[in-house]
Order: C-alpha cells, then structure tokens, then sequence
C-alpha cells in the first residue's frame, strides 16, 4: 500500500497533463463526476440552471420568513409600528430634556400626547360616521338610483327593471350583512388581539422612546469595532429616515385634510370633516389611500348632492393629488425615502393582503428599510447622513 509521500509524488506528476475526468489519487471523484457533467451541457444552461437555484433558494427563504411573520404578527407589526413611532417622536422627547425635564417623564409626555392624539382622531371619526350612518345609507342609495336611472334611459332600459336590479341588490346586501359582519368582526379573539397589540405597541413606543440611545450603545458595544461603527451608522441613518418621513407624510396628510376638507365646504357636501380625516388617515398608505378617500368623498356627493357635484369633487381631489404629489411631497419630504410607484404600490398591496390596514400602513417603511439596507451595504455606508455620521462618531465609545 502506497504511502502518504508516494501518493503526493504521483499527484504532482498527474498534474501537469491530466485529463480532466481524472482525478488526483486522495481525492473524493464526486466533484470530478460533477465537473465532467456539467461540460456536457451548454454553457448557456449552466448559467440559466446556477440562477434558477439561487432564484429557488432565495424564494423559499422569503417564503419562509413571511409565513413566520404572518404567524408573528401580533408581535411584529406593533414592534414595527411601535419603531416608526419612536423615530417620529425621539426630536420631541430630546426637546423635552433639554428643557431640564427627565428622560423618563419626557418619554411619558411623548408618547401619551402622539396615542391620544391619534385615538382621539380614530374616535371621531369613526363616532361620526356612524351616528349618521343610516342618513348616509339613504343618500347613497337614492344617488345610484338616480344614476342608474340615467344609465337606463340611456341604454333603453324601462326605470322599472332598473328599480327592481336596485331593489335584488340591496337586498341581498341587506340579507348577508349580519353574516358579512360576523365573519369580519366576531368573536371574542378578535377584540383580544387588537386590544393586545395596542397595549404592546404603547409599551414597545415608550420603552424604546425612553430607552433608544442606550439599547444602541449597549448592542455597539458587543460588536467589533469596524462592526461597531458599520451598526451605529445604519441605525442612526435609520431612525433619521423613518423619522422624516413619517414626520414628513404627517404634515403633507394634514395639508390634503385642510384643502379637501375646505373644498367640500364651499361645494356644500355633507361629512365634510369626516371626509377631511380620512382623508389625512388615507394619505398613510402612499397612493391607495388616496385613492380610497377620494372615491368616499366622490361616492357621498354623488349620493346627496347628484353628479354634478360629484364630478367637482373628483376634480378637486384630482388637483389636490397632483398639489401634493408635484408640491408638497417633494418639497416637504425631499429624498427621505425614494421608492419607485410601481414598487410602492405592489409594497402596499402585499402589505394589505398579508397584515390587512396595519400591513398596508407599514409596508412602504419597511421596504424603505429594506432599500436602506441594501444601499447601505452596497455602497459602503453612502447612506448615513452627515449629521448620521457625526452623531454615530460622538457615541462611538
């Protein structure tokens, strides 16, 4: 039996005109047998067969994590709401503190101020809308008939069979509401979960709100020191573009509310500030949230004041898209966040078919997060701000 320095005294002399499908005495063959196969197939398959793997590969981990996340979601999405809100209100806890207030109580002030404010908007409108509901009902239902009707005369189709398609339709509505509304909001697990999440998301908020700085400096400090600088430069950059932008989308959705609201006051459509709050609300989902208030503002003027005045309000609501969109948006939110349409709107239908309003509500920051990461580590931390930048080199211990 050979020895180990015959062995490699023989490899050294195969080495220099060996055939590839040889191989070198020691050697496992099954690398060879997988060489001398792929030379086999055209270059163009191996190329196209090595992508579809990594595509495979990379589809399945996606996969994958959405399922864990979906399975999560009590957790994930107030955690993620609960850091969108946390970078909107660190500029207001540190003005707080330096006004001699403690950290502890100014992260309290904070974030009872951003929850209330919000519950107290989400009530009224929802207490608004409701109280007047059944109205509401009346004036739309004589407003598609009135349309229809219109149709009708103009299709050649008698105002009695268009009355009795109404009558057919409504009915049916009217039938499967209490089945459509069990399905959708029974249950007692339903309240549990929302109530469970609001509470995580105002715990999660003031902790991380109260805490921030030092949650970042107590993970830096585990780290290595390139490792170190590279995470205090992306976290800094994050919270930095999260906060502009939600700040950001806040004062562009206010400015939609204020001129959609005074418009359908001087056109004289009913719900008026109703309208003019969802519409602020609408205006956190980047684009089908505009769309969606638009069309409510559009449906009850149609109802209560006819097509003429419904055709005004789309062109309102048209022009206050194209003012925000040409304007306001980019004066207001700069580059904070620089996401394609088409990505926007396939984010926010993923986001909504996956986690319903709170997936569409966070799915464009989390993509710009994403985006962010991808950015940061592809062009060696080009992301960070100069003010990121000098922030992360002050607390880099």
């Amino acid at each position: 039996m050979p020895n180990r320095e015959t062995i490699r005294g023989r490899n050294r002399a195969y080495d220099r005109d060996r055939p590839p499908s040889i191989h070198r005495l020691g050697e496992p063959a099954f690398p060879i047998y997988v060489s001398a196969m792929s030379s086999l197939a055209p270059r163009w398959l191996q190329t196209i067969s090595e992508v579809a793997l990594r595509v495979i590969v990379v589809a399945g981990f996606l996969i994958l994590l959405g399922l864990a996340l979906d399975r999560l979601r009590l957790i994930f999405l107030p955690l993620l709401a609960a850091l969108i809100l946390t970078s909107a209100l660190l500029p207001a806890k540190h003005i707080l503190m330096r006004r001699g207030i403690p950290n502890a109580v100014a992260a309290i002030a904070v974030v009872v101020a951003g929850l209330a404010a919000l519950g107290a908007i989400g009530y009224f409108t929802v207490s608004t809308l409701t109280s007047e509901f059944d109205e509401l009902e009346v004036d739309i239902e004589a407003g598609f008939t009135e349309v229809l009707q219109s149709i009708g005369d103009w299709a050649g189709i008698s105002d009695d069979e268009v009355d009795q398609a109404i009558d057919d339709v409504l009915e049916g509505v009217r039938g499967n509401a209490d089945t459509i509304a069990g399905s959708v909001f029974s249950g007692v697990r339903l309240a549990a979960e929302v109530l469970a999440g609001i509470i995580l998301l105002a715990v999660l908020t003031f902790l991380l709100v109260k805490d921030a700085e030092s949650i970042q400096r107590g993970i830096a400090r585990r780290l290595g020191r390139r490792r170190r600088r590279d995470f205090l430069l992306l976290t800094s950059g994050l919270v930095d573009t999260l906060g502009k932008y939600f700040r950001g989308v806040t004062i562009v959705a206010f400015m939609d509310a204020v001129l959609i609201g005074i418009g359908l006051v001087i056109i004289g459509i009913p719900f008026a500030l109703p309208l003019a709050v969802l519409t602020f609300f609408g205006a956190f989902i980047p684009v089908i949230g505009a769309v969606l208030a638009g069309l409510a503002a559009f449906l009850i003027a149609l109802a209560a004041e006819g097509v003429t005045a419904a055709l005004i309000v789309g062109g309102l609501v048209l022009a206050v898209q194209q003012i925000e969109g040409n304007v306001m948006a980019p004066f207001i939110l700069g580059r904070s966040i620089s996401l394609h349409p088409m990505l926007v709107i396939l984010a926010v239908a993923t986001g909504g078919a996956l986690w319903g309003i709170m997936g569409a509500f966070v799915a464009v920051p989390l993509t710009a997060i994403a985006v962010a990461l991808l950015d940061f580590y592809t062009m060696s931390g080009r992301f960070a701000s100069r003010k990121s930048r000098r922030a992360a080199a002050e607390a880099d211990p």
